[in-house]
């Protein structure tokens, strides 16, 4: 039905336009004969504008019929409502069913029943203790006497450059009077070396506390010098090495117990 009025509407309102439109539009109407005349006329004007109002009022009328119908005939969707599942009851597993194996937890360790212990048994005898070793007090190794002597040898050695060079710049060696070392004077049993020519002053490396052992002693009036290595013992190498000499006032036929440097004139102190 809305197809039918739509249509006639459309048709009514087309050729009513057409009609009341040949008024102003300059067409040649001459093969129409007599209607020519009828549609240049003013009642062709109306009956075509007449025509045409109907014609939109129908094809809007059948326009609304489609809409009601549409809508009527059409159901509603409806947006569906999210179901929360029901959690389903887990059904008891069947022990016996192939498809699916029974989680069993291990059987316990059944342990071994203890013999109860006699009334009037003794007791068992107790392991007696290991005893624990005593671990021995390291022994220090003995020095090696010609280890010690090329530590000696290489104080020395730099103690006598140093003064070598004081001298240079002071026109004199350190005057220290007698000949003495570090357990009499202390660390700078050379006075003056310290720090601008040497940045300390070595001591012997047997360690003696004192006099009794061996230590390097030095003697000087401002002229001349001695620095020696006292107090060691001859381990038969040879010391005359870097322009070392072996003291001739401690050395006799069986050995030497000193070796250094000096000066000409301070060989006898």
């Amino acid at each position: 039905m809305k197809g039918v009025v739509v249509v006639l509407g459309l048709l009514l309102l087309l050729g009513g336009g057409a009609v009341a439109a040949a008024q102003y539009v300059p067409l040649d109407l001459a093969s129409l004969g007599g209607a020519q005349d009828f549609l240049k006329s003013q009642n062709a004007l109306y009956a075509g504008g007449g025509a045409a109002a109907l014609g939109l009022i129908l094809f809007v009328v059948g326009l609304l019929l489609g809409k009601k119908s549409g809508s009527a005939g059409s159901p509603k969707m409806t947006k569906p409502m999210p179901v929360e599942p029901t959690p389903a009851t887990k059904a008891p597993e069947d022990a016996s069913s192939p498809l699916r194996p029974v989680d069993r937890p291990p059987p316990a360790p059944v342990e071994a029943a203890k013999p109860a212990p006699e009334a009037n048994a003794p007791p068992a005898p107790q392991p007696e203790p290991t005893p624990v070793a005593t671990p021995e007090t390291p022994k220090s190794p003995p020095q090696d006497l010609r280890l010690l002597t090329r530590k000696r040898i290489s104080d020395l050695v730099t103690i006598n450059d140093a003064l070598k060079a004081f001298h240079a710049k002071m026109g004199a060696y350190p005057v220290a009077e007698g000949l003495q070392g570090e357990p009499d004077r202390g660390e700078n049993w050379v006075p003056g070396l310290v720090p601008e020519f040497l940045p300390d002053l070595p001591s012997d490396p047997a360690g003696a506390g004192d006099n009794s052992g061996p230590q390097y002693f030095y003697m000087s009036d401002g002229a001349g010098y001695k620095l020696i290595a006292h107090g060691v013992s001859a381990d038969g190498s040879n010391v005359e090495v870097l322009g070392v000499k072996i003291d001739p006032a401690r050395s006799n036929e069986s050995g030497f117990w000193a070796y250094g440097f000096w000066t000409e004139g301070f060989d006898k102190f």
